[in-house]
């Protein structure tokens, strides 16, 4: 279970830059949870995405309403939350009600002509259901105490996954960056990510770092050609 909580975060890491195996070379990262395809030589582009808005009740091509998915993960559920250092705390997430829903329609990039090499995997891009709910996240220690609107990615009814980039300056629990040196970067984001089903969910917590630009760079700071990950929580 821990090896596959581990891989979670590895994946939804390299997902929040947009290039799996490739970390210098990228913009800021998805602002949601869109999941990323059109493999080229080993490197994942980012797929074409368009969302149309589609009300709870309506039955999507996938066979499930917006509803269907928020209905079945709502609710509180408790966890084991492991923090980087071996440390432990019980996590409690509380999902509400639908706010917003929209049909999700993606595809692979046109990449123009190529090798054919990408004819030897399959794309990962495919049509979702995306809908808004509120997320109350809080760990028994404080050290986080939120009340978010999170973007659920469901493919089927009773599964969904999300991720939320934090907003480190309206944090209200006592969270402070020390995976990395803030200082030593021109910008550092947090990131929640879960999987939920009826009852249960298991994700992490992690980040990343972003070098500055060349010429802009403060003494003691990193290169703008680099991005260094960190985790902060399992659970």
């Amino acid at each position: 279970m821990r090896e596959q909580r581990w891989l979670s975060w590895v994946i939804v890491a390299a997902t929040s830059v947009g290039l799996f195996g490739c970390v210098d070379e990228v913009d800021r990262g998805p602002s949601d949870n869109r999941p990323q395809g059109g493999q080229i030589g080993g490197v994942f582009r980012g797929c074409d995405e368009e969302a149309e808005d589609i009300g709870a009740d309506d039955v999507s091509p996938l066979g499930f309403s917006a509803r269907d998915v928020a209905s079945a993960v709502s609710g509180e559920r408790s966890v084991p939350l492991m923090w980087r250092g071996d440390e432990s705390a019980t996590a409690t997430f509380s999902v509400g009600e639908l706010v917003a829903a929209r049909l999700v329609r993606s595809t692979e990039p046109d990449l123009g002509e190529s090798s054919g090499s990408e004819a030897l995997h399959t794309s990962p891009c495919s049509d979702y259901v995306q809908v808004d709910v509120p997320l109350r996240f809080s760990t028994e220690d404080g050290v986080f105490d939120e009340s978010l609107v999170v973007k659920l990615r469901a493919y089927q009814p009773d599964v969904a996954d999300f991720v939320h980039w934090f907003d480190l300056a309206a944090l209200q629990g006592s969270y402070e960056v020390t995976g990395i040196d803030p200082a030593e970067f021109r910008e550092v984001r947090v990131f929640l990510y879960g999987k939920l089903s009826p009852g249960a969910i298991d994700g992490s917590i992690g980040g990343r770092g972003d070098g500055y630009p060349i010429g802009g760079r403060p003494e003691g700071s990193v290169y703008s050609d680099y991005t260094e990950l960190f985790d902060v929580a399992e659970f």
